[in-house]
């Protein structure tokens, strides 16, 4: 399951997906807390099984048990390398539900975040400023944001405009051949 949180690995991180790789940072933090006695016990020794479906699979690292589970694969009973030779294994089951943002919450946190950012940098300009430049310095630094906004989003929109434009060569080759 991919949530919006979790980009692919593929995916590049840029300006576009800090908001939403901040969040994603935090709901990692928040997991760390959460599964704090299992990564204190994976220090000692990082090998743990994960029972998916009936099977046992592993030994793997306890960072892949908490991708899976940022990823809303859960919940996973898992069980530490040094505990599987006893005759009651004692399975844990890490239950954790992602959090839930859908595209109006990323928007509107998107939105935030860049205002919130947008001010912080209004405030340090305008202190940065001696006192009889700062009349002239907030509103330049506020076109100059409102400007790159501007040409960031044309931008990308010309992008997306000759990405749709410019045909694929390999469909080309199977059009001609039919």
């Amino acid at each position: 399951m991919r949530t919006t949180l979790h980009l692919d690995i593929d995916e590049t991180r840029s300006l576009r997906t800090l908001p939403l790789a901040l969040l994603a940072w935090l709901e990692a933090t928040a997991l760390k807390i959460e599964l704090a006695p299992f990564i204190k016990r994976a220090r000692e020794c990082d090998r743990w099984f994960v029972s998916r479906d009936g099977a046992a699979f592993g030994p793997v690292a306890f960072s892949k048990i908490m991708r899976l589970l940022l990823r809303g694969e859960g919940p996973l009973p898992v069980l530490h390398e040094s505990e599987a030779e006893m005759e009651q294994a004692p399975w844990r089951t890490l239950a954790y539900r992602t959090w839930p943002l859908s595209t109006f919450a990323a928007t509107v946190w998107t939105l935030g975040f860049w205002l919130l950012a947008i001010g912080a940098g209004f405030v340090v300009v305008n202190l940065a400023c001696p006192v009889s430049v700062r009349r002239f310095a907030g509103p330049a630094y506020l076109v100059a944001v409102a400007a790159t906004g501007v040409w960031l989003s044309l931008r990308a929109r010309r992008a997306a405009t000759s990405a749709e434009v410019t045909p694929d060569p390999e469909s080309l080759v199977e059009s001609e051949t039919e």
